[in-house]
């Protein structure tokens, strides 16, 4: 118990805001936030550093205790996401907990534990082809697309369009992308770009390594640039950003989906408070430990299996099987609900 409160009272987020940005902005954000020396939840919107220490920093925007774990919860659940419910946020916040120190990761993974709950109740899905839906709300249906990337936010565009029934779509990269055939009509190398027939609708889906297309060189009537940093020039008028699909999202409508996460936040946060002597918390130290053997016993045998995705299959794995012991466990008497987990006991078997 005195863990679990020690843990979610230092707990803190800061974050920034990087929607639309340009380069030395998003640079500067990246730079603030690896300067705290945290766990970094690094997506096309916004950067967040976890750490269970206090901001030396002064930021801002900083959340702190069960708030913090409350919008990390939010934020895996794609609540806090232009797209609602975008799949991409859940990884992101895994792979953020898979390269965090111990302490960090175990917050991390009951923040997506909750929001994992919260999307089987709500299963909205969504990924970036939901941007290009929400632009379209914003301008007549393009008779004709070209999509300037071939990361997987063009290929969710690409995919979007087609089932959308938009085209033709030709796409517009520095390598043809292995999806192209499936989704797309025709492709050209980036350095063709200036020299196309005009679309409709230009989507600029850039690595930040990219260079910024000036307006010449982006042949359409209209530009959607989803681009973290943009890609776009911002003196070109025809541009529509993340920042400006923001506006037709519907945040203020998320309210009531985001007190129906509190159950799931509670709930998490109830399991988290059962440590290692009560009945629960023996029985999944117990396996936590084993499961840990398993894992070096499984590198050891794999090398060739990258350390992060081991962690992953196993935590998922010991979670899926745990999840209804520990019900079970919970609902039996004190003295019933130790003498089971004692069957789990090391110390015991030894």
């Amino acid at each position: 118990m005195q863990s679990y409160l020690k843990d979610l009272h230092r707990l803190t987020v800061c974050s920034w805001e990087t929607a639309s940005c340009d380069l030395a902005a998003f640079t500067a954000a990246r730079e603030a936030a690896a300067a705290h020396r945290a766990a970094l939840i690094v997506t096309c919107q916004r950067i967040e550093a976890v750490a269970l220490a206090p901001c030396p920093a002064g930021c801002s925007a900083v959340r702190t205790g069960r708030e913090a774990f409350r919008y990390l919860a939010a934020l895996a659940a794609g609540l806090h996401s232009i797209a609602l419910g975008e799949r991409e946020i859940l990884g992101q916040v895994r792979r953020a907990a898979d390269e965090a120190p111990p302490p960090v990761a175990a917050v991390l993974h009951r923040a997506i534990a909750a929001a994992r709950a919260f999307r089987r109740r709500h299963p909205i899905e969504a990924d970036a082809g939901t941007l290009l839906r929400l632009a379209l709300r914003r301008m007549p249906p393009p008779g004709s697309l070209v999509v300037i990337g071939s990361g997987p936010t063009a290929a969710a565009v690409s995919r979007t369009a087609r089932l959308l029934g938009l085209g033709p779509i030709a796409v517009v990269s520095r390598a043809c992308p292995p999806w192209l055939h499936q989704r797309a009509d025709a492709w050209h190398p980036l350095e063709a770009l200036p020299g196309l027939a005009p679309a409709d609708l230009a989507v600029v889906a850039l690595g930040g390594d990219a260079p910024v297309l000036s307006p010449p060189a982006i042949p359409a009537t209209a530009v959607l640039d989803l681009s973290t940093p943009r890609r776009t020039d911002p003196s070109d008028g025809r541009v529509l950003t993340l920042a400006d699909l923001r506006e037709c999202a519907g945040f203020a409508g998320r309210a009531s989906l985001l007190a129906d996460l509190d159950p799931e936040v509670d709930r998490v946060l109830a399991h988290w408070s059962e440590d290692a002597t009560s009945p629960v918390g023996q029985f999944r130290r117990a396996i936590e430990l084993r499961r840990r053997a398993d894992l070096e016993r499984i590198a050891r045998r794999h090398p060739e299996i990258p350390r992060p995705v081991l962690e992953t299959i196993t935590r998922s794995l010991v979670a899926h099987i745990l999840h209804e012991p520990s019900e079970r466990l919970r609902s039996l008497d004190p003295t019933t609900a130790r003498a089971v987990a004692a069957i789990f006991d090391p110390s015991e078997s030894a």
